[in-house]
């Protein structure tokens, strides 16, 4: 993948979208059917975007050792939704839900989550439906990471505001997430094979990475 900086517009930037996790592509993203509210909004293909944005995003902020709790965090964000509509507390019942899924916790370790990694994976799930947690806080770049990865799958609602986001770099991606989007809504239909369709897509996208930030 090859982009340019919007500090210097001129000078390239090489962020290969590689996946960090130590699983086959068709296990990445959760299956339909382990949603509580599966729908088109909050369903598989937003979790598998927001899943590659954040790899972009701990790529481009140079914070790879945040790969894997990151993808975690993205996994599980929506799994409990009950609705789409506005709600604070689906990311504190997707956290409780994953403590008593010895499945789902099996799943995440074989990604690479450690046991040490589950206290910043609970707070960022748990925060990114809730208000910003304080800069000093010690799980505020997990979080930071997951609500700018799903904020910016927010392209799909039409409301993306960029001065919102919390990474500078994040607001750049937003043509990607555009045609990410659009190709996932086109092209590719929820199952087993999503997350290896729509990744293989990415890897060779080849449209405007980024825009020069305000």
């Amino acid at each position: 993948m090859h982009t340019h900086s919007p500090d210097h517009p001129d000078r390239p930037l090489q962020v290969p979208l590689k996946n960090p996790i130590p699983l086959a592509l068709r296990e990445m993203a959760p299956l339909p059917e382990l949603f509580r509210h599966h729908s088109d909004l909050h369903g598989q293909a937003h979790v598998a975007r927001v899943i590659i944005h954040a790899f972009v995003l701990v790529e481009l902020a140079g914070l790879r050792e945040y790969a894997a709790r990151a993808w975690a965090a993205a996994y599980i964000h929506d799994l409990c939704r009950t609705h789409d509509g506005f709600c604070t507390e689906h990311g504190l019942q997707a956290v409780r839900r994953v403590n008593n899924s010895p499945d789902i916790m099996t799943h995440l370790a074989s990604g690479g989550v450690r046991p040490g990694d589950w206290e910043g994976i609970s707070a960022a799930v748990t925060h990114h439906c809730r208000q910003e947690l304080p800069a000093s806080h010690p799980h505020w770049t997990l979080t930071a990471l997951l609500k700018d990865a799903d904020g910016l799958d927010r392209v799909r609602l039409g409301d993306l505001d960029v001065r919102f986001l919390r990474f500078p770099l994040a607001g750049a991606m937003v043509p990607f997430a555009e045609a990410l989007y659009r190709h996932s809504q086109t092209h590719l239909k929820p199952g087993p094979d999503f997350f290896e369709h729509i990744w293989r897509w990415a890897t060779h996208y080849r449209g405007e990475w980024f825009v020069k930030l305000p």
